[in-house]
């Protein structure tokens, strides 16, 4: 029994909201039918303010019935339900032969309109209040209304206010009549309406410019009629300020009230056209769980929500619990998304684990509707294109380490290089420098015998020196990191057993590039020779984030397929084909 009470009060919570509401409305509309002519109210003045009075308080309750209507979009419809009931607060307090309560009310509750308002526009569309600045100026707007309705309640007596024109009777809230009181707080409301006025503006307008292009169009209808709304209910407040006694048959407040009625009618529209693209958003969602009920290439889930929420920088991020850490669908690492800059992220889980996380645009879709739309089968995508970002990411590791490798291996081959030239080198040159000096010195002294034994060890160093040289450049050529790949592939075409046609882009690139470069050159060259070729031409030019080598030659076909060039290539994310007599090797270089 208390499990079925508990289940049911939040059902009579959400009826209760749109009843009161509805009533509320239902005793303005009451009140403006019965006060015709009467004079005490705009809708009295004239059929047309009657209707404009009509429009955008009726206008604002079906809207907001429309948003309640929807768990989603129930905070948006609540405050657009508030601000029609209290929009008709004016007209309960003109009330001609109303109950005293009634119209009593309707006094204290007319200030609260602009500051639910406020609200609104502010929580647009989401209903949420997302930035510390903006919550503080609602709580303020409330603080101020709330604080200026119940001084007016009970110290403002209508009988002794000499501007009173709505209700100059009755006040059944007063305790004790105090105009000094009661003139200070209707002059710090006005003032704090025409600051809410323009802070509306102000708002609208920097969020508008902020957004991007598909958020203006989820903003607009929103903040363009709260914007003009806010504009209308300061120059009204300033309209007071000049002339404290309103006449509701006056062109000057007259018209003020028409503009007050159209921007409320508008907002209306804007409401409606925003629940309407709401579900518009969460049916485009649920179609997901038909176009992705089977494993999604890499991507496609990313691009099917963008399309859906219509937001083109929404992105994926996926969880790998074995590394913890965040991939793109292509294995890529990414850091962990986090909020900010009007971007909100949504967490995608199955089975209580995480799957992904979804960056979007805040403004456009609501976070946890968004995760509830997202249906079993849906998940089941999610996972599934998890699971292939888990495996390219390993392959992604896979292939960084391979580059490591190879990136080691060339390192260690520079130092190797640069302690044959700069030590067994070295010392081979000195040795056969005090050779020289020895052998001039014996032939001096007519030893002719250690003449001849000394020329000898002159040319055996000479010759240890010079296939010393040959290895540390066929190690590494100290030209390629000094010079470039230009330099290093022209040295290699003049000392190439046939004769080489090259053409380099003189442009300098990662030593692993270059090295690859230089290696594939030096490859296709010595195996041209192997299989009797007469000339080369050599091409090695940038296209796009590529790197192309292509070579070709008038050999014999190629016997091989070079597997050693091949995975030192691949290691870097390139690739190589060999073909008859040619070979083609794309290169990374981005």
């Amino acid at each position: 029994m208390g499990v079925a009470a508990s289940a049911l009060r939040p059902r009579l919570a959400s009826q209760a909201v749109p009843l009161v509401a509805v009533g509320s409305a239902l005793v303005g509309v009451i009140a403006v039918h019965r006060s015709v002519h009467a004079g005490t109210t705009y809708a009295g003045a004239s059929l047309a303010a009657h209707a404009a009075d009509l429009v955008a308080g009726l206008g604002m309750l079906v809207a907001g019935l429309a948003a309640w209507s929807d768990e989603r979009t129930r905070r948006l419809g609540g405050l657009t339900l508030l601000v029609g009931a209290l929009w008709f607060a004016p007209d309960w307090e003109g009330w001609d032969r109303g109950s005293p309560l009634v119209r009593s009310l309707g006094a204290a509750a007319a200030p609260l309109f602009l500051a639910v308002l406020f609200h609104l526009v502010l929580a647009g569309p989401g209903g949420r209040i997302r930035s510390r600045f903006g919550r503080f100026a609602i709580v303020a707007a409330y603080a101020v209304a709330l604080a200026v309705a119940l001084g007016r309640a009970l110290f403002r007596d209508p009988f002794l206010d000499p501007y009173c024109w709505r209700n100059c009777l009755d006040n059944v809230f007063l305790i004790h009549a105090d105009q000094g009181i009661a003139r200070i707080m209707d002059g710090l409301w006005l003032r704090a309406v025409v600051a809410i006025g323009v802070l509306l503006v102000a708002a609208g307008a920097g969020r508008l410019i902020a957004a991007t292009v598909p958020a203006r169009r989820a903003l607009a209808p929103i903040l363009v009629p709260g914007a003009l709304a806010g504009a209308a209910e300061a120059a009204y407040a300033a309209a007071l300020l000049h002339t404290p006694l309103e006449d509701p048959r006056s062109p000057e407040f007259s018209s003020l009230f028409f503009a007050r009625s159209l921007a409320l009618a508008v907002l209306a529209v804007g409401v409606f056209w925003t629940v309407a693209r709401a579900r518009q958003t969460r049916a485009a969602v649920a179609r997901l769980t038909a176009e992705l009920g089977e494993a999604p290439p890499p991507g496609k889930l990313q691009e099917s929500l963008a399309d859906a929420v219509g937001d083109p920088r929404l992105s994926v991020a996926y969880w790998l619990p074995a590394s913890r850490r965040y991939v793109r669908a292509d294995g890529k690492a990414l850091e962990r998304p986090v909020p900010g800059d009007g971007r909100a992220v949504t967490p995608i889980v199955r089975d209580g684990r995480p799957v992904a996380m979804v960056t979007h645009d805040a403004s456009l879709v609501d976070g946890s509707g968004l995760e509830r739309e997202i249906g079993s089968a849906a998940r089941l995508a999610v996972e599934n294109e998890r699971l292939q970002a888990e495996v390219l990411a390993q392959l992604e590791d896979l292939r960084a380490s391979r580059m490591r490798i190879v990136e080691s291996g060339d390192a260690k081959r520079r130092r190797l290089e640069r302690n044959l030239h700069d030590g067994a080198q070295q010392r081979l040159l000195a040795l056969s420098y005090d050779l020289r000096l020895a052998r001039a010195a014996a032939e001096a002294d007519g030893d002719t015998a250690l003449t001849g034994l000394l020329a000898s060890a002159v040319e055996q160093a000479q010759g240890a020196v010079d296939e010393l040289r040959d290895l540390a450049h066929g190690i590494y050529p100290a030209i390629l990191g000094e010079a470039g790949l230009g330099p290093a592939l022209a040295t290699l075409a003049d000392e190439a057993p046939l004769p080489v046609e090259l053409e380099v882009a003189p442009k300098r690139y990662g030593a692993p590039i270059e090295t690859a470069a230089y290696v594939t050159v030096a490859e296709a060259i010595a195996d041209a020779a192997r299989r009797r070729a007469t000339s080369i031409s050599v091409v090695v030019a940038r296209a796009g984030d590529q790197l192309v080598v292509a070579v070709e030659d008038d050999g014999k076909p190629h016997e091989s397929s070079l597997l050693h060039l091949g995975d030192r290539i691949g290691a870097l994310g390139g690739m190589l084909e060999v073909g008859s007599t040619t070979l083609r090797a794309e290169i990374p270089c981005a």
